[in-house]
């Protein structure tokens, strides 16, 4: 394919094979998937879903802050940084601290649609880390945060 390069933007379930982010050298192509050289240095056939053509600069996520105090509030804001310098923001909140924000006696209305609202078993930093960073690499981390202006 003469060095035609593309390059990751998500990894789906092939993380042990693909880096979002990653360039890789075609070695072969079919109507729907690409056949490269993985990071095992193995030739492997992937979905081209899971590329853009050309090297591109994907954001990924740096890092990120609690912009609340944890025992403040129910739904605690967050911060995002990704490495292309662009920020975002989302909610954070546990089952548990779902159930105590609408038992709340004067919550008006007594519905929501949050869009922007991370749901995680615990608030431990391990527990958030490793869900916003499985979002980043499933490439949903977009569709679940909103951008900061």
């Amino acid at each position: 394919m003469d060095g035609r390069i593309i390059t990751c933007t998500d990894v789906g379930v092939y993380g042990h094979a693909i880096t979002k982010g990653r360039f890789y050298e075609v070695v072969a192509e079919d109507d729907d998937k690409f056949r490269i050289i993985g990071n095992q240095n193995r030739r492997i056939w992937i979905n081209k879903y899971y590329f853009a053509e050309g090297k591109l600069e994907v954001p990924i996520l740096q890092s990120w802050k609690f912009d609340d105090e944890l025992e403040a509030f129910d739904l605690i804001e967050v911060t995002i940084t990704f490495n292309s310098g662009m920020k975002r923001w989302c909610l954070v909140t546990t089952p548990e601290r779902l159930v105590k924000y609408f038992e709340q006696p004067n919550l008006d209305p007594p519905g929501c649609n949050i869009q922007h609202l991370i749901i995680v078993k615990t608030m431990n930093y391990e527990d958030i880390d490793r869900t916003l960073k499985y979002l980043d690499e499933q490439g949903e981390i977009e569709k679940a945060t909103i951008l900061l202006e």
